[in-house]
């Protein structure tokens, strides 16, 4: 099966999810708030677990060079976003909202199961480089512009317990520490959850939210085109321009968790922040383009992954 193929297998359960959580909401078998607990279930239990495992492995150097190819294509990548975001706020007249939402994917809760189950869960460790970059960007660039403060505080991210569990799941595996018996499984077992818990909770949005408003916002699939076709055309661009396709015997692979962050939807802190810090119009602009950007991934990631493996591999 090629790869896009098993994507789009994937992608086809990940739809399921979402009409799930979108019925549930309907239905009033559940209550939009209800999605505010599943959220922070995600964020500080399901998310570091599988942060944790994904560094369950014993250590070898294959794989830490694995890790070093992919963190320098994670670098270029996000050096493509912003180059991308300050070309195109002039002319596409973007707001501070709609830049962070051109240049963040989601790296971590959408790409982690989707990484799990078309390459493997041994491939899984190479899509930390991708949520580290992204998550201390983050919680530093992007609530700092969101906010309007002139600098950030260093403890938003000490306090950022993903990063403190990628942290020392990457400590454990460098020291080839593994965690045994009912710990490990149930880490295991948790961190499995990630996929299906976030697009459950998209699709009990996506059932609060109205649907005329989703479908018919023009800026918003403006900024769709931006981050789920331009951004991986531009990774995948310099990934071929670098060489960097040929570092390794197995950098294709390495890359294409990369690159398929860089197509990845809008990450869901620039929803959030713009929710803290921004406006009630701004902040529905964000949470359209979140939604419509995680629906039309489901058509977009296929072909940006076609179009991947037919220059690269």
């Amino acid at each position: 099966m090629s790869l896009a193929a098993a994507l789009l297998e994937k992608i086809g359960s990940f739809f399921i999810e979402i009409l799930l959580g979108f019925i549930a909401v309907r239905s009033h078998v559940l209550e939009f708030e209800d999605s505010k607990i599943l959220s922070r279930f995600a964020l500080y239990i399901v998310t570091p677990c599988a942060m944790l495992d994904a560094f369950q492995y014993e250590f070898s150097t294959d794989k830490l060079m694995g890790l070093g190819v992919a963190m320098l294509g994670v670098l270029l990548s996000t050096a493509a976003f912003a180059l991308l975001a300050k070309l195109l706020t002039k002319p596409c007249r973007l707001s501070v909202v709609e830049s962070c939402s051109l240049m963040y994917p989601n790296a971590g809760n959408f790409l982690l199961p989707l990484v799990a189950s078309v390459l493997g869960p041994d491939w899984v460790i190479y899509c930390c480089p991708s949520f580290v970059v992204m998550n201390v960007c983050l919680f530093t660039h992007a609530q700092t512009v969101l906010s309007g403060e002139k600098t950030f505080r260093l403890s938003m991210l000490y306090k950022n317990v993903v990063l403190l569990s990628t942290l020392v799941g990457l400590i454990m595996f460098l020291l080839n520490v593994q965690l045994g018996g009912f710990v490990g499984d149930t880490v295991t077992s948790i961190g499995g959850m990630m996929g299906p818990v976030y697009m459950f909770t998209v699709g009990m949005i996506l059932g609060n939210a109205d649907l005329k408003k989703v479908f018919s916002h023009k800026r918003a699939y403006l900024i769709c085109l931006g981050r789920l076709l331009l951004c991986p055309l531009a990774t995948l661009a310099l990934f071929l321009l670098t060489g960097l396709t040929r570092i390794h015997p197995e950098a294709p692979r390495f890359l294409l968790v990369v690159f398929l962050s860089a197509g990845a939807p809008t990450a869901v802190m620039v929803t959030q922040f713009t929710q803290l810090y921004r406006s009630v119009p701004e902040a529905e602009a964000a949470s359209v383009i979140n939604i419509l950007s995680t629906l039309l991934c489901l058509l977009t990631l296929p072909c940006m992954t076609w179009l991947y493996q037919a220059l690269v591999f």
